[in-house]
């Protein structure tokens, strides 16, 4: 193996300490990682999530930090470096944009809890909080972030799960390609941790200029990591054999070569720990069916349909026909249509389907109500378009603007 060196930017006012190796401190250079990005990679239990959590405790007294939390984990380090925590599923996309758009603005803290989604829409709800930050005013640049992104394959896979998963992955790639590779100059340094390199999108690797790798278990991902180190096949060989909390560092914020450091501990305590064994009640079946309401769940043999469901629908569709909005409801839907996945402003809407502007914002708020339209609380600067549920049924429909 090539002799390793490892530089000590100690002196440096923009260097933080991160962990240890055998000729002292691993320090890392924020205003170098800045220009170069940073992945944190390593097989479950590696301590990739701990060392996120290292790297954002020592650099929120130097920048805003914006955390992308789609496991929930890390609510208490948020509280500990004063984040504001912003759950994904009660905001719009279009919310998460304007809210990542005004906090860097003022340069606030953000914690990002992306729980609670299921996986198309986390890759959308996060590809919009991308959107706002990589989109802020040139006069904003000065005010830089380290974008944290935590297990950042499940943002952008390399491969999709099915044919209706690859238009949203194209989404997540696309945003968070953009985002490390134009991040630099509008002051965004991301900074991502995965657990495994073959699930993570390759032209996303591609723009990262740091690396902490960690234990790794599987030969596509061993092959990989040893790539982005200069590793040889024998070299190799010890990303099976590290223990938690080692990593091989290496990257201009860091190491000019692979240098060999065992992560410091937290301020904050990792909530993602592995759950102790613990057994199973001990009680006999009866209590056990009483429990599950078994009784509750059989089938039910009859002789005609169940009109349960059908009725409930033919129930809300009433509610809907009889409602004074429904005729507007209808033809915004029709507007949204053509220009989707685009968005538009309530103004405009009205304008286009030459509506007042009440009857626009109530007819939205009874689509929002029914999960139809993505849109903002009533207000000037309201905007609209249709919900992800529908734009997925019509992603052939060619992008427009409203006439």
């Amino acid at each position: 193996m090539a002799t390793v060196v490892s530089i000590d930017p100690s002196a440096d006012q923009w260097s933080v300490p991160i962990g240890k190796h055998s000729r002292g401190a691993l320090m890392l250079n924020l205003e170098r990682l800045l220009a170069g990005r940073l992945l944190i990679q390593g097989s479950s239990g590696a301590g990739k999530s701990r060392t996120l959590r290292k790297i954002i405790e020592e650099a929120f007294d130097f920048t805003t930090i914006v955390l992308v939390d789609p496991e929930g984990e890390f609510g208490n380090l948020a509280a500990h470096i004063g984040a504001t925590s912003l759950k994904g599923c009660e905001l719009t996309s279009d919310g998460l944009t304007a809210a990542a758009a005004r906090a860097r603005q003022y340069r606030l803290s953000l914690h990002v809890d992306l729980t609670d989604l299921d996986p198309d829409q986390r890759i959308i709800k996060a590809a919009a909080l991308f959107a706002g930050l990589i989109g802020a005013p040139r006069e904003h640049w000065s005010h830089t972030v380290l974008v944290c992104i935590d297990e950042g394959h499940l943002l952008a896979p390399h491969h999709a799960g099915s044919a209706r998963d690859a238009e949203t992955r194209r989404l997540g790639v696309a945003t968070l390609t953009d985002l490390c590779a134009r991040g630099r100059k509008r002051g965004i340094a991301p900074v991502i941790a995965t657990q495994r390199l073959a699930k993570l999108s390759s032209s996303v690797i591609s723009e990262l200029q740091n690396f902490l790798v960690g234990l790794n278990v599987f030969d596509r991902d061993i092959a990989r990591a040893a790539d982005l180190l200069g590793f040889s096949a024998k070299e190799a060989d010890r990303l099976r054999k590290l223990a938690p909390g080692e990593f091989f560092a290496m990257g201009p914020a860091m190491s000019p070569l692979p240098v060999l450091a065992h992560m410091e501990e937290t301020i904050t305590e990792h909530l993602g720990a592995t759950p102790r064994l613990t057994a199973a009640a001990a009680i006999d079946s009866d209590e056990a069916e009483r429990l599950l309401d078994l009784s509750a769940l059989r089938e039910v043999s009859s002789g005609g349909r169940d009109t349960t469901l059908t009725l409930k629908g033919t129930r809300a569709l009433d509610a809907f026909l009889l409602d004074p909005s429904a005729p507007h409801a209808a033809s915004i839907i029709g507007a949204l249509k053509r220009i989707a996945p685009n968005a538009t402003t309530a103004d405009d809407l009205a304008g286009h389907l030459g509506c007042p502007r009440e009857a626009i914002d109530n007819a939205l708020d009874m689509l929002a109500a029914i999960a139809a339209v993505d849109t903002m609380p009533r207000g000037e600067d309201r905007i609209a378009r249709l919900h992800a549920r529908l734009r997925a049924k019509i992603s052939d429909i060619p992008v427009v603007a409203l006439a």
